[in-house]
């Protein structure tokens, strides 16, 4: 394999680079975030659902249909346990018989999002790019999230509808955090019409982001200025931060401000938002009731998994090319294909519309 392919496949496997591809994780216990993987030959329709680490995934079932599910939290591989019916894991057999604090949504049985379709879909001719719920882990299509995607830089993680709702406290953050900046939410829609456009020089960059400009509806640019909350609501990461000094509950504060309005649909959050929520007490004990405590630990965002996964795996070039010599040359000029479709044109420029 030339380099170019290698380093390719190095920025594509950085993210597994978290996960030991040579060792079951089993013995670890429910990890706090790990790439997991579905068994579509062992564990087939009409039977429980099931997961199994990276290595079981590369070992005990090469040569199976394995369906990615990317990476789930407080997780622990099922691979061999009583839902395998007999098979048995190649490296680790002293398991018991299932993960009871293991959680499974329909992803494992291989459908997303709340149209509760396959991915990809044979039947959608479009089979758009999905964004993933970071409290359920369910992925959904943009159509599908009663909101506007957005797709920049400040606004990081996304909470599908139903999880809101599951969640109403949620509410009253989005009202001061949620959908900062409808000009970024813009710009990070046309990157995303323009992932799958390849123009060749600066004029056809300017003719292509025109063009998708264009495209999008006046009533979607309403729908990102009717999210912003009204002038003199939205707060400050600063001035939270020196509220939440002085003050009992920063809920409690947030909503004295302003009676939060519910939204409908997904709500995406910046970066900084989930050092925000209140620590006190009661909160403590409300995401625990609603189950969202991991809110609190910035590191059980996925950018937080991601960039610990890049800096081990520069550190660990090993472990990174056990990865990539587990796959034959089809997977791995598969993988090659899927990260180039990922790349997108650079739009951070001016473009004199």
């Amino acid at each position: 394999m030339d380099q170019c392919a290698v380093d390719e496949l190095y920025e594509a496997f950085s993210v597994l680079a978290g996960s030991d591809p040579d060792h079951c994780s089993y013995p670890k216990g429910y990890m706090k975030r790990q790439a997991v993987f579905a068994c579509n030959t062992c564990v087939q329709a009409g039977m429980e659902p099931a997961g199994v680490c990276l290595a079981c995934a590369n070992t005990c079932h090469d040569g199976h249909d394995i369906c990615e599910l990317y990476t789930k939290r407080n997780f622990r591989c099922d691979c061999g346990n009583e839902k395998f019916h007999g098979f048995k894991c190649k490296l680790d057999t002293d398991k018991e018989g299932q993960n009871v604090k293991n959680w499974y949504n329909h992803n494992y049985l291989g459908r997303y999002c709340s149209c509760d379709r396959p991915y990809p879909d044979e039947d959608d001719q479009v089979n758009e790019e999905m964004i993933q719920c970071i409290v359920c882990e369910d992925w959904f299509h943009e159509k599908h999230l009663q909101a506007p995607a957005v797709d920049c830089e400040a606004l990081m993680e996304m909470i599908c509808g139903r999880c809101m709702t599951r969640a109403p406290f949620l509410q009253t953050y989005a009202a001061h955090f949620a959908d900062l900046n409808p000009i970024e939410n813009l710009w990070g829609i046309v990157k995303r019409k323009m992932r799958n456009k390849r123009p060749k020089n600066a004029d056809e960059l300017k003719a292509t982001v025109k063009e998708t400009w264009a495209s999008i509806p006046p009533q979607q640019c309403h729908k990102l200025i009717t999210s912003m909350p009204p002038a003199g609501r939205t707060s400050s990461p600063d001035s939270v931060t020196a509220h939440s000094r002085v003050t009992e509950c920063v809920l409690n504060e947030l909503k004295a401000k302003d009676a939060a309005s519910t939204r409908a649909g997904a709500v995406f959050w910046p970066y900084f938002w989930r050092a925000k929520l209140c620590t006190c007490t009661d909160c403590k004990r409300m995401y625990v009731k609603t189950g969202v405590p991991f809110l609190l630990d910035e590191s059980d965002t996925l950018l937080a998994y991601e960039e610990k996964a890049k800096a081990e795996a520069l550190t660990s070039e090993e472990l990174l090319m056990s990865c990539i010599t587990s796959l034959n040359h089809v997977q791995q000029l598969e993988i090659i294909h899927r990260e180039r479709e990922r790349e997108s044109v650079c739009v951070c420029v001016c473009v004199c519309l």
